[in-house]
Protein backbone atom coordinates (compact mmCIF):
# COMPACT_ATOMS: atom_id res chain seq x y z
CA UNK A 1 0.00 0.00 0.00
CA UNK A 2 1.36 3.40 -0.95
CA UNK A 3 0.80 6.27 1.41
CA UNK A 4 1.10 9.71 -0.19
CA UNK A 5 2.06 11.45 3.04
CA UNK A 6 5.16 9.38 3.77
CA UNK A 7 8.51 10.12 2.15
CA UNK A 8 10.52 7.54 0.25
CA UNK A 9 12.91 7.25 3.19
CA UNK A 10 10.05 6.52 5.59
CA UNK A 11 8.67 3.92 3.19
CA UNK A 12 12.06 2.21 2.96
CA UNK A 13 12.38 2.18 6.72
CA UNK A 14 8.93 0.63 7.02
CA UNK A 15 9.86 -2.11 4.55
CA UNK A 16 13.16 -2.73 6.32
CA UNK A 17 11.25 -3.51 9.52
CA UNK A 18 9.62 -6.53 7.86
CA UNK A 19 11.56 -9.66 8.84
CA UNK A 20 13.53 -11.32 6.00
CA UNK A 21 11.81 -14.65 6.61
CA UNK A 22 8.41 -13.05 5.96
CA UNK A 23 9.70 -11.35 2.78
CA UNK A 24 11.01 -14.68 1.49
CA UNK A 25 7.69 -16.36 2.25
CA UNK A 26 5.87 -13.66 0.24
CA UNK A 27 8.31 -14.19 -2.61
CA UNK A 28 7.72 -17.94 -2.53
CA UNK A 29 3.96 -17.43 -2.61
CA UNK A 30 4.25 -15.04 -5.56
CA UNK A 31 6.42 -17.52 -7.45
CA UNK A 32 3.95 -20.33 -6.81
CA UNK A 33 1.07 -18.16 -7.98
CA UNK A 34 2.81 -17.09 -11.19
CA UNK A 35 3.86 -20.67 -11.90
CA UNK A 36 0.32 -21.93 -11.37
CA UNK A 37 -1.54 -19.30 -13.39
CA UNK A 38 0.96 -18.48 -16.15
CA UNK A 39 0.13 -19.19 -19.79
CA UNK A 40 1.69 -22.32 -21.26
CA UNK A 41 4.10 -20.22 -23.34
CA UNK A 42 5.54 -18.58 -20.24
CA UNK A 43 5.88 -21.92 -18.50
CA UNK A 44 7.82 -23.40 -21.42
CA UNK A 45 10.13 -20.35 -21.56
CA UNK A 46 10.74 -20.62 -17.80
CA UNK A 47 11.57 -24.33 -18.15
CA UNK A 48 14.05 -23.61 -20.97
CA UNK A 49 15.76 -21.00 -18.82
CA UNK A 50 16.02 -23.47 -15.92
CA UNK A 51 17.67 -26.05 -18.19
CA UNK A 52 20.29 -23.57 -19.39
CA UNK A 53 21.40 -22.77 -15.84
Amino acid sequence: MIFKWESEEERLLRFMKIPPKKKLEWLRQMNRFTAKYSPKESISIRQKLKKTR
